[in-house]
C-alpha cells in the first residue's frame, strides 16, 4: 500500500531522515514512536504530500487515497456539525445524484434512439460505482460516528464554529473516518478526546478496513490499536512487529545488543591499535602491521548505542501530614441556571487515597474538582477542607497563572523550595525543556508548552492533597512516566482527573464515577471499575450506592452490626448438670474460635499471594520477563481453589457457632 525508499530531509542543516526505507501493507495498524523532533509528524506530513522529502521516494499504490489528520488547526465554522461530517460522502452523494439523472433519462429515452445505449452504459458504469462503495444510509453513519466521539444528538444542527478548538478537531476526525482512505494518518488523535470517545475509537481502528498508521503518546491507546511499532530515530525507521509494551522490552534487548556490540568492537579496535603502536618501527613485523593497518581501515565500524531515553526520577518534597478527613462535601448542590449538576452530594476524600473521578463528557468531573478545590463554591450544601490541608491544584486552564514576562528557567526556579532548587534542570529536561529552551520566554511558548511548564511547577510546590484535572494532556510518553512515578510515590491525596487510561490503571485506588447529578465510589483500579460495571450489567453483583460522607450505603442483606455489649441470651442448664457437662461448650466454643482464627488467617495469607501473582500476570511485559508463564497461571489457579475451600470451611465454621 505505501513504500518509502532511500527517504532524506533535513531542516536547518538537521538531518532528520538518512536514506531510510519502509513500508506498509494494507490493513496495517502502525505507531510511529520517537523522541521530541525526530520527525515522526514531518513523516506524516510527506506521506500526506503536504511537504516534499529532499530526496528518494513516497509511493502509494494505484488508485489508494490518504487521509490525514493534524494535531491542530482545522476549523469547521460555517457549517453544522452533521453538514461537516456529510461532506465524507460528497462523492458518493454525487453518484447518487448522477444514478437519478441517468434513471431519469433512462424514462424518458427511446429505447429505439441513438442515444439510449449510451445512456444505459453510463447508468451501468455509475450503478456499478455506487454498489461497490455505496450506502442509503450514510446518514445514520455519520451520526453514529458523531455520538462515539461525544457529541449530542442536539449538537448535530449547531454551528461548528460554536466548539471549541478541541471539538472542531472531533469533527474533522469523523470525516476521516467516514471517508475511509486506505492510509489513514492519525498525528495525535486522542490529544482531544475523553475516555469515552477513546475507548470508542479504539474499537472503531479495530475493525478499520484498511491501514492506519498513528502517533499518540497514550500507552494503552496504543497497545489496543498498533500492531506495529516504527521507531523514528537517528534518521532512519526502525520496524518492530509487536504493540507497545512489547516493542518497549524488544527495544531494551535491542539497545543492551548494540551496546554489547560496540563494545566488543572498541576492545578490538583498542587491541589492534596496541599492536600498531608497539611494532610499528620494527623491520621484522612490517608486514603484520601493514596487515593491521589495512584491517581498521577496511572495519566498518558498529556505531555508538543510542542509548535510548534517559530515565528521569523526580520526588515531591516531603509534605505535612493532614488530617484522616482531607475534603468532604455535604449534601451540595451546584447548578447553573436551569443546569443541576449535582443534587445531595456527599462525598468524603480521605488522607493519602489515590482517587480518580471518571465519567461521559459533560457529568461534572470538572465542576466536581474545582469545588473540592474551593474555586468554585456549591449552590447549596457545603464543602468543608480538612485539618492542616495544604492544597494544590491543577486546573486546565493553569497556563494562565504564568508570568510571561519571565524565562522558563526564571519562573521555575523563582517556584522552587530552596531544597529542590537543585534539580529544577533535571525536572524542566523531563517535561521537554531542555538547552536553550530553558531561556524561552514564556511570552512565545505554545500552549502545549506552557501547560507543560505549568504542571512542573506544579510538582515542585509543598502541598499534601493534588486536585489535578487533565494533567497528562501535551505530555510525551517520557513526561508521563515522569509524573506516574512521582505521583504513586506521593506520600499525599491525589485526586485526578485524566483520559489517559494506562494512568487510570496505574494509579488510582479509588474511582468516583459521576454521572446524573450524583457521585458512586467504586474500589480499585480503572480496570477494576470496569469489572465490576460488567458484573452490574450482567446481574451478577450488587449495584454500588451513592455515596454518603465517604462509604458506601449498607445493601439490603448487609449484616448490622451488633450493639455494644450485645450478647447472646445465655441458654438455661438444669440446676443439677455437672461441671465437665457446663465446660464442654465452652471448650467447643472455644476450639471453633481457634478454627475460625486459623482459616481466616490462611485465607489472608494465600490471598496475599494471590495478588502477588495477579500483579504479576497483570505486568505488560509478563510474557517476556517469565520463562514460563503457564506455570505461573498454574500456582494462581491452585491458590484460587485453595482460597475457595478455606471459604467453604469458614462458612461451616460460623453456621455452627
Amino acid at each position: 500500500m505505501l513504500t518509502v525508499s532511500q527517504l532524506c530531509r533535513s531542516f536547518g542543516g538537521q538531518t532528520v531522515f538518512d536514506n531510510a526505507s519502509w513500508f506498509v501493507d494494507e490493513n496495517d495498524r502502525v505507531a510511529l514512536v520517537g523522541a521530541n523532533g525526530s520527525g515522526k509528524s514531518t513523516l506524516l506530513k510527506m506521506v500526506a504530500g503536504l511537504e516534499r522529502p529532499d530526496d528518494g521516494t513516497i509511493a502509494i499504490r494505484r488508485g489508494g487515497s490518504v487521509g490525514y489528520l493534524p494535531q491542530d488547526g482545522i476549523s469547521a465554522a460555517g457549517r453544522t456539525v452533521l453538514e461537516s461530517a456529510l461532506r465524507a460522502f460528497d462523492g458518493l452523494r454525487e453518484i447518487e445524484k448522477e444514478c437519478q439523472r441517468l434513471e431519469q433519462e433512462l424514462g424518458t429515452a427511446d429505447p429505439n434512439g441513438d442515444g439510449y445505449a449510451q445512456i444505459l452504459e453510463d447508468y451501468s458504469t455509475a450503478r456499478e460505482r455506487w454498489d461497490q462503495i455505496g450506502s442509503y444510509d450514510y446518514e445514520s453513519r455519520a451520526e453514529a460516528v458523531l455520538e462515539g466521539l461525544g457529541f449530542k444528538t442536539s449538537d448535530f444542527r449547531r454551528d461548528g464554529g460554536e466548539f471549541s478548538g478541541g471539538w472542531q478537531m472531533r469533527i474533522a476526525l469523523a470525516v476521516l473516518l467516514l471517508e475511509q482512505p486506505n492510509i489513514l494518518l492519525l498525528d495525535e488523535p486522542t490529544n482531544h478526546l475523553d475516555l469515552e470517545a477513546r475507548n470508542w475509537l479504539e474499537e472503531f481502528l479495530a475493525d478499520y478496513p484498511h491501514a492506519v498508521i498513528l502517533v499518540a503518546h497514550d500507552r494503552y491507546f496504543l497497545d489496543v490499536v498498533a500492531k506495529r511499532i516504527t521507531e523514528v530515530s537517528g534518521g532512519k525507521l526502525n520496524d518492530y512487529p509487536a504493540p507497545y509494551s512489547r516493542y518497549e522490552s524488544a527495544r531494551a534487548e535491542s539497545l543492551e545488543q548494540e551496546r554489547v556490540a560496540y563494545e566488543a568492537q572498541r576492545e578490538e579496535i583498542e587491541r589492534v591499535e596496541a599492536f600498531i603502536s608497539r611494532f610499528r618501527y620494527q623491520a621484522s613485523k612490517a608486514a603484520l602491521v601493514q596487515s593491521r593497518v589495512k584491517y581498521l581501515e577496511k572495519l566498518e565500524r558498529v556505531p555508538a548505542p543510542a542509548g535510548g531515553t534517559r530515565q528521569v526520577r523526580f520526588r515531591f518534597p516531603k509534605c505535612p501530614r493532614s488530617g484522616r478527613e482531607v475534603l468532604r462535601v455535604e449534601n451540595a448542590r451546584k447548578a447553573y441556571g436551569d443546569l443541576v449538576v449535582y443534587e445531595g452530594l456527599d462525598l468524603t476524600i480521605e488522607r493519602g487515597k489515590k482517587v480518580a473521578l471518571v465519567g461521559p463528557n459533560g457529568a461534572g468531573k470538572s465542576t466536581l474538582i474545582r469545588m473540592l478545590a474551593g474555586v468554585e463554591p456549591p449552590t447549596s450544601g457545603e464543602r468543608v477542607l480538612g485539618h492542616n490541608v495544604e492544597l494544590g491544584y491543577f486546573a486546565q486552564d493553569q497556563t494562565t497563572a504564568l508570568d510571561s514576562s519571565a524565562t522558563v528557567l526564571e519562573e521555575t526556579t523563582n517556584a522552587a523550595p530552596f531544597d529542590v532548587a537543585p534539580k529544577v534542570r533535571q525536572l524542566l529536561g523531563a517535561f521537554l525543556f531542555s538547552g536553550d529552551a530553558v531561556d524561552k520566554p514564556i511570552s512565545v511558548l505554545s500552549g502545549g508548552e506552557r501547560h507543560r511548564l505549568a504542571l512542573a511547577l506544579l510538582l515542585l510546590r509543598t502541598t499534601n492533597c493534588l486536585l489535578l484535572d487533565e494533567p497528562t494532556n501535551h505530555l510525551d510518553m517520557t513526561a508521563k512516566a515522569v509524573l506516574l512515578d512521582a505521583l504513586r510515590n506521593y506520600d499525599g491525596t491525589v485526586v485526578i482527573v485524566a483520559h489517559d487510561r494506562y494512568i487510570l490503571d496505574e494509579l488510582p485506588e479509588e474511582i468516583i464515577e459521576v454521572g446524573s447529578g450524583h457521585a458512586t465510589r467504586y474500589f480499585g483500579n480503572y480496570e477494576d471499575y470496569l469489572l465490576q460495571k460488567m458484573r452490574e450489567e450482567a446481574g451478577d453483583g450488587p449495584a454500588r450506592q451513592p455515596l454518603q460522607d465517604g462509604r458506601r450505603e449498607s445493601k439490603a442483606g448487609d449484616s448490622a452490626p451488633s450493639s455494644p455489649g450485645a450478647t447472646p441470651a445465655a441458654s438455661k442448664l438444669p440446676a443439677d448438670a455437672g461441671r465437665s457437662r457446663a465446660n464442654k461448650p465452652d471448650r467447643q466454643a472455644a476450639r471453633r474460635k481457634r478454627d475460625l482464627e486459623r482459616a481466616e488467617a490462611a485465607i489472608s495469607d494465600r490471598e496475599s499471594a494471590l495478588s502477588e501473582l495477579e500483579s504479576q500476570i497483570n505486568q505488560p511485559d509478563f510474557y517476556e520477563t517469565h520463562d514460563n508463564p503457564q506455570a505461573v497461571y498454574s500456582e494462581y489457579a491452585k491458590l484460587k481453589k485453595e482460597v475457595e475451600g478455606l471459604y467453604s470451611k469458614l462458612e461451616k465454621l460460623e453456621a455452627s457457632s
